[in-house]
């Protein structure tokens, strides 16, 4: 399928007919480098993977939580989860480095990744994702995410994601 574009998101938005308000800025490529802000929920994407099952996961969690990788792993009962490397990345999503988006799940058309969502994020806000490139981000009401999933026949898991606890 290769690279994925903003255009195909476009694309695919508009034929479902869910709407977004556009932010353009400069490429970002964590949370931190953020320095923008949107009218809703700041998330974080990651794309990781079981190295014995060799189960994915996209996983949707507030910008700020400190992941505990371990601790998901353990609530999704796997042994250990890792990030999954650039070129999973590129295979599966047609996603670069910095560019995480479950906007590009169309790129998973084997449905080999389950979508986790953190439940503490808050549905009734709107939430933001990159359109497959980092110098965008499109804003869409939680229940129209919700609908783009559905139109995928991806049914999301919701759990409580654990967070590092921070050492005193």
């Amino acid at each position: 399928m290769g690279k994925a574009t903003d255009t195909e998101v476009y694309q695919l938005l508009e034929k479902w007919q869910i709407p977004y308000e556009r932010v353009d800025h400069q490429a970002v490529y964590t949370v931190a480098e953020i320095d923008f802000s949107i009218d809703g929920s700041d998330v974080k994407n990651l794309l990781m993977k079981s190295k014995k099952t060799k189960n994915y996961y996209f996983v949707i969690c507030p910008g700020k939580k400190q992941l505990d990788i371990k601790g998901l792993a353990k609530a999704l009962g796997e042994r250990h989860l890792s990030f999954a490397s650039e070129a999973e990345l590129f295979e599966l999503l047609g996603l670069e480095r910095g560019s995480v988006t479950p906007l590009a799940l169309p790129h998973d058309t084997e449905r080999q990744i389950t979508v986790i969502i953190d439940e503490t994020i808050d549905q009734t806000k709107k939430i933001g994702f990159h359109p497959n490139t980092n110098t965008a981000t499109l804003v869409i009401a939680f229940s129209d995410f919700r609908k783009f999933l559905a139109n995928l026949a991806i049914e999301p898991k919701y759990l409580s994601i654990p967070a590092k606890q921070r050492e005193a």
